[in-house]
Parts: structure tokens; sequence; C-alpha cells
């Protein structure tokens, strides 16, 4: 991937944003994208430094507009300031709609 971000990769740093740290394969799941697809665009926005690793065990995040704390099973990722600073000076931050996971 090259550093230009897509609208895939902006409504994910909206979404980091809006709802807080997620794993890869839940992203995958509400983005309806394949997971190793999914995997690649996390990793180059990490790479870019404009989301980050979730450091410790528990990891707080909104799920159904609520605030939960969690024990961490999988890698969550955040989004940093950088990415939080290049979210801020975009024109138009296309709307984020996922699809609901199945429980």
């Amino acid at each position: 991937m090259d550093d230009k971000l897509d609208e895939i990769d902006i409504k994910l740093l909206k979404y980091f944003k809006t709802l807080g740290p997620d794993y890869a394969k839940l992203l995958a799941t509400r983005f309806n994208m394949d997971i190793t697809v999914m995997r690649d665009r996390l990793e180059h926005l990490e790479s870019i430094q404009f989301i980050e690793r979730v450091e410790g065990r528990i990891v707080k995040y909104y799920h159904r507009r609520m605030k939960s704390v969690k024990h961490r099973n999988h890698t969550y990722y955040m989004i940093s300031r950088e990415g939080d600073h290049f979210l801020r000076e975009q024109d138009h931050v296309p709307d984020i709609v996922w699809k609901k996971p199945r429980r």
C-alpha cells in the first residue's frame, strides 16, 4: 500500500475515534471485508502512526453507547494523536456504516 489513505482508511480512523479500540476480526466483520485485507489496512495505518496498539491486559471501549471494560483477548488498536489530528484536518469525513456482527 502507498501512503495515501482511501475512504475506508478514513472511516476506520473515524470508527476508532467514535467507538474506541477494537480488533481486526471484528472490524473485518463490521466493514464486510476479508480479515487479511483488514489486517493489511491496520498494519499500514500503524506504520504511518495513525493508529497504535492498545497496551495492557484490560481495554476500555464503547459498546452500544455504554462505556465498557473488557479483558483483552485480541490485539486491539486505537487512534493515535497523529491520526486524530489528520482526521480533524479532513474537509469531508464519510459516515461510518458497518455491518452489525452476529452474536
